[in-house]
Order: C-alpha cells, then sequence, then structure tokens
C-alpha cells in the first residue's frame, strides 16, 4: 500500500484531467448497457409492435430510428474511447517523465560509494526497462481496472433487477476466479522480479562488453564474451517463456471458470421462459450482459496479475529513490560565490570498509594561493584526499575547512563552483570540442573558449580539424589520443576560473614537450589560485612552493623538492628511478 500511495502521488498534479476521464469511463459504461438493453426491446417490444402492424407506416420510423440508435452507441463508444485513452495515454507519459525526471536527479545526488558498487548497466535498466512497466501500469492497467469496475458496478445493478436469483447463481464462480487471480498474481510479482534483474543483468553484461572492445579484440575473447551474454539470454529465454506460460494459465483457468456462470444461466432461463415467467428478450439482454459481466470480470483478474508484475518494477525503481544522498546539505548552506583559497584538513579520519583502507587522524593545512604537491604510490590515499575535499564523500571524523568554513556547512554547488578538477581518467562527451570545453562554463564565447585551449596547448590541435571547434570528439572522446583529451579537460579547467585548481594525474598522458608547454602556462594560470597536484612524474611536482609524501594514508614527509631528496626515503626512491638521482 506504500508504493500505491507514492504512485498515487503522481497522479495529484493531473486531477482535473483524471476527473474528466473517469466521466468518460461512467459514458461509456452506460454505453456498455444500452446495447443489451436495446437487443431486449427488439425482441420483446418492437418486433412484437411490428408482428402486429406489419402494413404500419410507422414501423419505418421505428426500425430507422432504431437502427440509427444503435449506429449512435457504436459511434459514441468509439469517439469516447478514443478520448479516454488519448486521455490516459497523456496522463501516463506525463507521470512516466516526471518519475524519471526524479530518479535522474536522484541518482546524480547519490554519493560516489553507489557509482563504485552498482553497474551502469544495472541503473540504465530500472531508468529505462522498469519505467516502462510502470508507465503500463498508470495508463492502460489503470485504465483497464476503473473501466471494468464501473462497468461490472452497472451490469450487476441492471441484472439484480431483472432476475435477483439468476444474478446470484450466475456469481457463484467469482469468489473461486479472485483466489485464482491472486495465486498466479503472486507467482508473476515473483517472476517478473527475476525477469527485470535479468534484463538489467544483459544490459550491463552488454555496457561493459561495448566498452570493453578493444581489450576484448586484443585479446581475441569474442567467443569468451558472447558464450556470458548467450547465458544472461538463456536465463532470460527461460524467463520469458515462463511469464507467458503462467499468464495463459491463468487467463483460461479463469475463463473456464466463467464459463460455468452462462450455461446454467441459459439452462436456468429456458426453464422459466417455457414456464412463462420470463420473455426470450429479457434472458438474451440478461445474457449478453451476463457476458459483458464475466469480461471485466476476467480482465480484473488479468489486471491483478498485471499490477503483480507492474509492481516488481515499481519496487526496483523505489529501491533508487528511498537510497539515502549520503552527502547531504543543510537547509540554508552557506554560499562561497569567491573562495580565497584556504584549506585546513583537521583530524579527519575516513575509510573504504570494503578495501580495509583507512586515513586517521589527518592534519595538513593548504595556505591560500598555495601550489601543493602530492606524491605517494598508487593506492596511499592521494585521490581519497582529493575525494574528501571536493566532497564526494565526508570523513566519519575531523572536519575540513575552506576559508575557515566547514564544508558541511557550504553549499555543494557552491563548493564545487570554487574548485575545478583535473582527473587522471580524462573524460569528454559525445559533442563538439567546443561544448566540451564550454562544459564548466556554459555562456563561455568562443574567444574565451579560444583562450583556454591556448593555454592548454591545444588550440593548434583544434584549428587544425576540418571543423575546428564544431568537430565532434564521440562517445568518451574516441577519435582523440589520451594527450588530447587531457589537454582538453585542462583547458575546461581554465575557462572555469576557480579558486582551487586540482589536478589529479592530470598530465599522465602527456609526451614531455606538452607537459613542458603546459607546465609553463599553468605558471601564470595558477599565479593568483590554491594549486593541489597529484603526479607520479616528480617532473611535474619539484617546481611545487611544498610536497608532501603521502604513504598508508599517512603524511609521511613534507617540504621541498630539495628537502624531500635528503629526508624522505619513498621520496629518494621515486627519484632513483625517475631522475636517475643516486
Amino acid at each position: 500500500m506504500y508504493k500505491i500511495s507514492r504512485l498515487w502521488g503522481y497522479l495529484k498534479p493531473y486531477w482535473k484531467i483524471e476527473l474528466v476521464t473517469f466521466f468518460l469511463m461512467i459514458i461509456l459504461a452506460g454505453l456498455a448497457l444500452a446495447l443489451p438493453v436495446s437487443v431486449q426491446y427488439l425482441i420483446d417490444h418492437l418486433i412484437p409492435s411490428l408482428i402486429q402492424n406489419p402494413d404500419s407506416g410507422e414501423n419505418l420510423r421505428k426500425v430507422a430510428f432504431f437502427g440509427l440508435f444503435l449506429i449512435g452507441i457504436y459511434f459514441g463508444n468509439v469517439l469516447f474511447s478514443w478520448l479516454r485513452d488519448y486521455l490516459a495515454a497523456y496522463i501516463g507519459a506525463n507521470i512516466i517523465a516526471d518519475i524519471r525526471s526524479q530518479l535522474f536527479q536522484h541518482l546524480e545526488r547519490l554519493s560516489l560509494r553507489f557509482y563504485q558498487t552498482h553497474q551502469v548497466g544495472e541503473m540504465m535498466s530500472r531508468f529505462l526497462s522498469d519505467a516502462n512497466q510502470l508507465q503500463g501500469l498508470l495508463t492502460s492497467t489503470l485504465l483497464m481496472f476503473l473501466t471494468n469496475l464501473l462497468l461490472l458496478v452497472a451490469i450487476l445493478i441492471y441484472l439484480l433487477t431483472v432476475n435477483p436469483m439468476l444474478t446470484l447463481i450466475a456469481m457463484i464462480p467469482v469468489p473461486l476466479t479472485i483466489l485464482i487471480a491472486h495465486a498466479f498474481g503472486k507467482k508473476m510479482h515473483r517472476i517478473m522480479r527475476k525477469l527485470q534483474e535479468t534484463i538489467a543483468s544483459l544490459s550491463a553484461r552488454l555496457q561493459e562488453s561495448f566498452l570493453s572492445i578493444k581489450t576484448i579484440k586484443a585479446f581475441g575473447q569474442e567467443d569468451f564474451e558472447k558464450s556470458k551474454v548467450d547465458n544472461v539470454l538463456g536465463r532470460l529465454t527461460g524467463l520469458y517463456i515462463k511469464t507467458s506460460v503462467t499468464s495463459s494459465l491463468s487467463v483460461n483457468l479463469v475463463h473456464f471458470i466463467n464459463m460455468i456462470g452462462p450455461i446454467v444461466v441459459l439452462s436456468w432461463g429456458t426453464y422459466l421462459i417455457a414456464g412463462g415467467t420470463m420473455k426470450l428478450g429479457a434472458l438474451m439482454a440478461f445474457y449478453m450482459l451476463l457476458t459483458y459481466l464475466y469480461s471485466p470480470i476476467q480482465d480484473l483478474a488479468s489486471v491483478n496479475i498485471q499490477v503483480q508484475s507492474a509492481m516488481a518494477s515499481v519496487n526496483r525503481i523505489f529501491e533508487y529513490l528511498d537510497l539515502p544522498t549520503g552527502i547531504a546539505e543543510e537547509k540554508n548552506p552557506i554560499m562561497i560565490p569567491k573562495a580565497g583559497g584556504e584549506i585546513n584538513i583537521k583530524n579527519v579520519s575516513f575509510f573504504y570498509e570494503a578495501e580495509g583502507f583507512k586515513i586517521e587522524n589527518l592534519n595538513l593545512v593548504i595556505k591560500a594561493k598555495e601550489k601543493l604537491a602530492i606524491v605517494g604510490p598508487s593506492g596511499s590515499g592521494k585521490t581519497t584526499l582529493i575525494n574528501l575535499i571536493m566532497r564526494f564523500y565526508d570523513p566519519y571524523q575531523g572536519e575540513i575547512l575552506i576559508d575557515g568554513v566547514d564544508l558541511r556547512k557550504i553549499s555543494i554547488s557552491s563548493l564545487r563552483g570554487a574548485i575545478a578538477l583535473v582527473d587522471q581518467d580524462p573524460l569528454l562527451f559525445n559533442a563538439t570540442i567546443f561544448e566540451n570545453i564550454a562544459y564548466s562554463n556554459q555562456k563561455a564565447t568562443i574567444e574565451e573558449v579560444s583562450f583556454a585551449a591556448r593555454i592548454a596547448n591545444i588550440e593548434d590541435f583544434i584549428i587544425g580539424l576540418n571543423d575546428g571547434y564544431n568537430s565532434m570528439v564521440g562517445e568518451r572522446g574516441v577519435t582523440l589520443s589520451g594527450g588530447e583529451k587531457q589537454r582538453i579537460c585542462l583547458a575546461r579547467a581554465i575557462l572555469k576560473n576557480p579558486s582551487i585548481l586540482i589536478l589529479d594525474e592530470a598530465t599522465s598522458a602527456l609526451d614531455s614537450k606538452s607537459e613542458y608547454l603546459i607546465q609553463e602556462s599553468l605558471k601564470k594560470i595558477l599565479a593568483d589560485k590554491t594549486a593541489i597536484i597529484i603526479a607520479h612524474r616528480l617532473a611535474t611536482v619539484q617546481n611545487a612552493d611544498r610536497i608532501i609524501a603521502i604513504d598508508n594514508g599517512k603524511i609521511i614527509a613534507e617540504g621541498t623538492h630539495l628537502e624531500l631528496l635528503e629526508k624522505s626515503p619513498l621520496y629518494q626512491e621515486f627519484a632513483r628511478k625517475q631522475l636517475k638521482i643516486e
């Protein structure tokens, strides 16, 4: 009921359209009753009247009027059904758009830990496939339920007025129909849950294979990857067959049980006609309405199965929507439109539960406009420290201050607006080079983008392309080399003009010449900025104001390049390997 009440909340904004739709359903229920009632009138009144006065000119008018009335019923049914379906589709499409928008926004706000433990294909499956199931629930399934419920009530009322005893006899199979629908509905819920999970698994498998196609081809593992996909497809095929068989069995069982009622009614009705207590037209109308009665009962049984199937997808969507964002923002956060750039890390502790890595009681002060370099072996905590400063994670203990203000009190958008990050894994969007650079400043002009590209030593390359800044880079920048992607990402950060610039292995894919040119350019760009530079190459960090060496989440040494060469064994080891210093 909790999930149903939440879904109902999405329907509230469209209550006026829902009211019109409900009114149309009432009209359609009335039209459904009109046909058998018309048949009863035809048999019991119109035909006897025509037989008694075969030559009357009035007869032609009655027949013509009756024919036009029937045409009007069918035309009204077509018109109002179309209007009902259109309004239902409009409501359903808008609700699904609302839910997808909310889901996307919520996924964006989840912590990085969520993305480290969940596959993108799984998220896509819930966003697309499960949402489609939900759309069916809120349009065709809900529409079928309301229409058949109204029709059922209208028919029952009419049948009880015609012959109460016969109506009660005809209703005997209904409880058994409800029990069967409930039992099969629960089974379909379990099957559909497994089906949606398997679709998600297939989506994740395909995405991983397509993104890794170069590696797959390089190692000749196409057949191996196909076998893994075939394994998932095999499970999916079995579930599709199981779904079809279960649904078909439930529908046919309900249909078989419902046939008992009309048989009893025809037999009993024939006996009543023979005894003169019931007219033929009344029996025909009763029989037609009875088939109409069992049709909505059967449809309602199918609706129950469809609801149970769709609720598996509803649960999967709300599982994501109910996840805590991890990084909470205060109700009235502090805005820092232009940060001074001082960073103070006080007694910070943090750990990754799965990996066993931890930072304990870390203290570090980065002065405003200072150029701080961080070195250390892989897995020592360099990137973790950056993630804490960017507030991708919150420390379990201690606090991080920018200009004396705790990060947790600062608006997240304001915080990240003051910081630019150039990551070690350069990511470009499937858009033009101009759009990729201007991603950090959507209002940037071509002159501003060109300036940033020039500083990043990438403008000559861009101008040499056929379409220049309008050249498409392909998905994830597939048409560019690693160095070209990193320089475009660097231009993006330069264009942002942040107070704090973080370079996390930002020059790792550059050749020595390009790196030298960028280092020279960065001297001017970083003059009025706080800079944090993470690099394995000591040539990149040796001119920093201060260098800290970090290992196992602890700062083990700090000083200038020359000072660390004298006192830090770890730094000395790096120097021996890279700078050939003995």
